[in-house]
């Protein structure tokens, strides 16, 4: 029982909304300037807490952006449990006693939240890799290596050809290689 292949076009194709439209560059200055000036402008305590957040800020919007592809996608939840954690983890001004129970408390926290870290930047990379393999199909491909050393500047250096390939081509599908869009 196949259908002809004009058939097969004819049926409406999901429109998804397309990926966020920065170069990881420009991602990265923002990123540095935004903590730098946390650090430079507030108190000690306070200055370090802003900086980490102004990094986790650009994890948040990637995380609400797939949840607006797939309202199933996970990666919200997992992003929100860590940052709850590390404002735990550096709540600003709380002193820590050496040589006590509470130091071992705070080391362990510390190391949840690295792998709380490494569970979002890897259900992200799934996710990422189910919507564009499955849901919109151009074949994405995300490495395992460049994922843990540059998550979501990797991530962001994907997404802004594929948002850059969409833009050219409109609604004509396409396979997307892993590199920036040819002209």
């Amino acid at each position: 029982m196949d259908q002809p292949a004009a058939q097969l076009e004819s049926e409406p194709r999901a429109v998804y909304p397309p990926p966020p439209n920065v170069q990881w560059i420009a991602l990265i200055g923002l990123q540095i300037f935004f903590a730098s000036m946390a650090l430079l402008l507030l108190p000690r305590g306070f200055g370090a807490l802003v900086a980490n957040l102004a990094l986790d800020a650009w994890a948040v919007y990637l995380c609400l952006w797939l949840h607006k592809l797939n309202p199933e996608f996970m990666s919200i939840f997992w992003c929100t449990a860590y940052i709850a954690l590390q404002i735990a983890f550096t709540v600003p001004g709380a002193p820590i006693p050496l040589h006590s129970r509470f130091t071992f408390f705070a080391v362990s926290l510390a190391m949840l939240a690295m792998v709380l870290w490494l569970v979002t930047i890897y259900v992200i990379r799934a996710e990422l890799h189910f919507h564009y393999n499955v849901s919109e199909p151009i074949g994405l491909y995300l490495s395992g290596v460049m994922t843990f050393f540059f998550s979501f500047v990797y991530f962001q250096y994907h997404l802004y050809n594929i948002a850059q390939l969409k833009q050219r081509n409109g609604d004509k599908p396409f396979y997307y290689q892993g590199g920036p869009p040819n002209p």
